[in-house]
């Protein structure tokens, strides 16, 4: 379910644009031979208003007051704005160290008057079948690109477990690997820009990301500080993230909800890269556990092996297994500490737990928002990494705000248009 943006988020979008100042990075000397970019996919061109009202398409929305419609003309008309999205392949490593293609796309004003490098990781869904790249290659401004709408070369990888590497489950919460990955990506830009533009991509990012996207932004962030990627990250804006896995599990054990079914992915994901061998009649129930790739219980399916093909989004998803874990999930899941299967993802989680794993440099400034009334992702994620960041010296900004979890996420955006604007 999306939240439409209100009348008040375009005015607010467009007021931001309307200010904002136009700069150029200056070029350097020509790079080495390609070491990450492989191939150009697809390239799509926009307009601002293409795009705008392309974006806006994603949330069945239509600009029909007459005034906004002349003023989204008038910024157009004025600043000509023209985007080009390009998808890409590129050379990475998957979570073994096995080398693989990645894709992902990123979007550039073709002017080249650019404000500034803007990362964002994917919003990650439930199925294989949708990725920031097959999204623009389909005719859609994918939502991760909007800050491009103002003139900000944004960066997004696919992550893995999409077209070329499909084969393999999406490494959700798998911190080394999404930031290595979306480094990678970056660095295949830098080579796309510099042989077809001519243009040296600063060396300067911020990162923002939501929902699942929240934790690989701050997983992106570890990668750049921790190894020398010679990218610099100041800020950072995350919300609704899974900083530490096992806290997520321990509150939807608490509560017996959750609306969107990341949790099975995220276990089937820990099982296949930790070779953890999980009994999965003791991790499912109801048919869940069920081995079978089929839709037919009487062959074994209609299980995990099938809902979690990676040919299921979130919406089938829930429509077939509902809200109340009860319905799939085995009772050691609702066990005070993890009991029994559970108890094998114990080492795994704590590995990938940002809150508990990563001290932050206090020259990074984390702005953080969550929920608390998130049915998605729990507010118990955001509520540890605030209490641990701030005990560790950390500079973080913490809104625990109300409604939904994409009432939040608007939330997030307008924050950080505002920041962009002061900026």
């Amino acid at each position: 379910m999306r939240r439409k943006p209100t009348k008040r988020c375009i005015w607010l979008f467009l007021a931001v644009f309307s200010y904002l100042w136009i700069s150029c990075v200056p070029q350097d000397a020509p790079k080495e031979e390609h070491k990450y970019f492989v191939e150009e996919l697809a390239t799509i061109d926009y307009t601002f208003e293409e795009g705008l009202r392309t974006y806006m398409s994603n949330f069945d929305l239509e600009v029909t007051d007459p005034t906004l419609q002349k003023i989204i003309e008038f910024v157009d008309d004025a600043l000509y704005t023209q985007l080009r999205i390009v998808t890409l392949s590129y050379n990475t490593f998957d979570p073994f160290g096995n080398p693989v293609l990645g894709t992902g796309a990123f979007v550039y004003p073709l002017d080249l008057k650019v404000q500034g490098v803007i990362e964002l990781p994917p919003l990650a869904d439930l199925d294989q079948e949708t990725s920031p790249s097959l999204t623009a290659e389909r005719g859609r401004f994918y939502e991760e690109a909007a800050p491009s709408l103002l003139k900000y070369i944004t960066i997004t990888p696919d992550m893995l477990g999409v077209r070329y590497t499909r084969h393999m489950p999406r490494p959700y919460l798998h911190v080394a690997n999404n930031g290595m990955v979306a480094y990678h990506m970056r660095k295949a830009v830098e080579e796309y820009l510099w042989e077809k533009e001519q243009y040296k991509l600063s060396s300067k990012s911020l990162i923002l990301g939501y929902s699942l996207g929240g934790s690989s932004a701050l997983a992106m962030a570890k990668y750049y500080t921790e190894n020398p990627t010679g990218i610099r990250v100041d800020k950072v804006f995350t919300g609704g993230g899974v900083y530490d896995g096992l806290a997520a599990f321990k509150a939807f054990a608490r509560t017996e909800k959750n609306d969107y079914l990341a949790i099975p992915w995220i276990i089937i994901t820990m099982d296949y890269y930790y070779q953890l061998g999980l009994d999965y009649s003791k991790i499912f129930t109801n048919g869940m556990e069920n081995p079978v790739n089929s839709s037919n219980p009487e062959e074994g399916g209609d299980g995990y092996a099938y809902w979690f093909n990676g040919t299921h989004g979130s919406g089938s998803l829930h429509r077939r297994w509902g809200s109340d874990l009860r319905n799939y999930m085995h009772e050691d899941f609702f066990s005070d500490e993890p009991k029994g299967e559970f108890a094998k993802l114990t080492d795994c989680m704590k590995e990938n737990s940002l809150a508990l794993n990563w001290t932050p440099s206090p020259l990074l400034d984390i702005h953080l928002i969550h929920t608390h009334e998130d049915t998605f992702v729990p507010v118990e994620c955001a509520d540890l990494l605030y209490k641990a960041y701030k005990e560790k010296g950390c500079s973080i900004q913490y809104i625990r705000t109300t409604g939904a979890h994409h009432n939040a996420a608007f939330e997030l955006i307008i924050t950080s248009l505002f920041y962009l604007l002061l900026k």
